[in-house]
């Protein structure tokens, strides 16, 4: 299972906070949001990310790397044009191949067990997909 992270929006309805850095980077408990996502994803089994960037993408780059210091493999896919959320998995296409996938926002923060439970879910008998909210 690999996963799909958005995180290139310019995060505009934060107003001050987001306007250097994008929003997956504000800190939550001394980390960046990205970071407990990313985190909450390796626990769940997860170990290759495409992590679409766009607005400030070289913080989000050059903060991650290429994963290896969170145990991960990251690669990162860029939406240089921001043409909406549904169109952004498409940039990691040519990452992800025909793997199955979890998709998930860059800037919102769940219990991480959230993750453990969608992968259970999906690997259950005669499941072909699993939508959350």
């Amino acid at each position: 299972m690999k996963a799909i992270i958005l995180a290139a929006g310019k995060g505009t309805r934060m107003g001050d906070l987001t306007k250097e850095i994008p929003k997956p980077m504000l800190e939550v408990k001394g980390r960046p949001i990205l970071s407990h996502i990313i985190e909450g994803l390796h626990a769940a089994g997860v170990r290759e990310f495409a992590v679409i960037t766009g607005f400030q993408a070289e913080v989000i780059e050059d903060h991650f790397k290429d994963g290896a210091d969170m145990g991960v493999s990251i690669q990162y896919a860029r939406q240089v044009t921001q043409d909406g959320t549904g169109k952004a998995p498409e940039y990691a296409k040519e990452i992800i191949g025909d793997s199955p996938f979890v998709l998930t926002y860059g800037d919102i923060l769940v219990n991480p067990t959230t993750y453990t439970q969608i992968l259970q879910a999906y690997n259950a008998p005669s499941v072909h997909g699993v939508v959350t909210a």
